[in-house]
Formats: structure tokens, C-alpha cells, sequence
């Protein structure tokens, strides 16, 4: 039987920072925070979603107003996003292999559409689910593992921060941590990934890996 195989979208399949960077900065002064520099990168690595937020210094009640707001931005940034290198063969080499694949994030439905319609990708993926803040990861994931386990017995899920690690974890999914994206190596080495690769020519042999135990 087919396994399903579920990405993150920033950071693991697309190399958003820039852009992210850019989004955030042009809400800086709206949302009452000090504007983001390259400089601060190396140690927004060593932080979860929680802390980088929690950084800026915006009360909790203003925080859904500025994730609507942050997407919005995206949007008119998302033809300037790249595919994070070696991640379009990677991909095309899972989906050969007659693996499903489908995304979860915390982007807007909308703005990863768009993208792979770009790049004429959208054909590789089951389904999309976009809008998932901080936890909602882990919901997702274990709705879908209740509904796709009688089907598809092996479910991997794949990202690049230690909150994805967390959620797989949470309803006891395997998981592949990536360390190309927002949490750097160390950081993800401490959450316990069942593999942690440093490049996408290894995600198929990780997979493989994690569906034959």
C-alpha cells in the first residue's frame, strides 16, 4: 500500500527566509517592532516559532491581525521564493517512486498554490492544508493519520523546525527533520527527529527507511 508523505512548505520544500524577512519588515512599524536584519538570522536559528514571536515583543491579542497581514504580504512575494536546491528532483524522485505527497503548513493554501503552479508542481501533491499556527500542525496531522491509516499504514511527515518535530511526535508519526531551513542542526538534533539530513538527494533513502521499519 502507498505511503503518505507530508512536507512542511517553508524552509523544508521552498527557501522562503528572504522573503519572510522582507513580509515582516514591511509590518514592522504597523505592528510596533523593530524591523529584522541579516545579521539576527544565525540566532532566530536557535529559537522555535513560539520564541522568535514571543521576541518581538506583540501582545498575544494583536497576533492574528498580524499573521492575516504577514500572509497578505507573502502573497505579492511568493514569485520571488525559490525552490530550496536539489528539491525539485528530490521531490519528482519520491512521486516516481509512487509515494503520495501532500503539505501542511503554515503559509496560506493560496500562496503555496500559487507557488507551485509557477514552477508547474501542483500535479505532485495529494493536498494542500495552509493556515496551521504553532500547533495546529499536530492537529492536522492527526486527523489525517486517523483517517488515512487503514489505507496508507506508513504516514512520515517532513520539516525543518523543532515544532514539526513536536507535532509528528505528538500522534506518533515518523519523522525526517531537515536542516536547510529555519532551526539549525544543533537545535534539531535536540528535539530527537528519527532522521535528520542535510541534503533533499537524501530524502528519498530517509523515507524508504522509515516506511520498511
Amino acid at each position: 500500500m502507498t505511503a503518505l508523505i507530508m512536507f512542511d512548505f517553508d524552509g523544508t520544500v521552498v527557501d522562503s527566509l528572504n522573503i519572510f524577512i522582507e513580509a515582516a519588515n514591511r509590518l514592522a512599524k504597523d505592528f510596533s517592532y523593530s524591523p529584522f536584519s541579516l545579521s539576527q538570522i544565525p540566532s532566530f536559528r536557535e529559537l522555535s516559532l513560539r520564541e522568535m514571536i514571543s521576541q518581538l515583543g506583540m501582545p498575544k491579542w494583536k497576533f492574528p491581525f498580524f499573521i492575516r497581514r504577514f500572509r497578505k504580504e507573502l502573497s505579492g512575494l511568493m514569485v520571488d521564493a525559490q525552490l530550496v536546491s536539489g528539491m525539485e528532483q528530490a521531490l519528482y524522485s519520491i512521486y516516481q517512486e509512487h509515494y503520495q505527497l501532500g503539505i501542511i503548513t503554515s503559509n496560506s493554501r493560496q500562496n503555496v498554490e500559487l507557488f507551485l503552479d509557477l514552477h508547474e508542481m501542483r500535479h505532485l501533491f495529494e493536498f494542500i492544508y495552509g493556515g496551521q499556527v504553532l500547533s495546529g500542525k499536530a492537529q492536522v496531522l492527526k486527523k489525517l493519520s486517523k483517517r488515512n491509516k487503514p489505507i496508507s499504514p506508513s504516514l512520515v511527515y517532513v520539516g525543518d523546525e523543532t515544532s514539526d518535530i513536536r507535532a509528528a511526535k505528538s500522534v506518533g508519526l515518523p519523522n525526517i527533520a531537515v536542516d536547510w531551513g529555519f532551526n539549525n542542526r544543533e537545535v534539531l538534533s535536540a528535539s530527537n527527529p528519527d532522521i535528520l539530513i542535510n541534503s533533499p538527494s537524501q530524502l528519498l533513502a530517509a523515507i524508504t527507511q522509515l516506511c520498511e521499519i
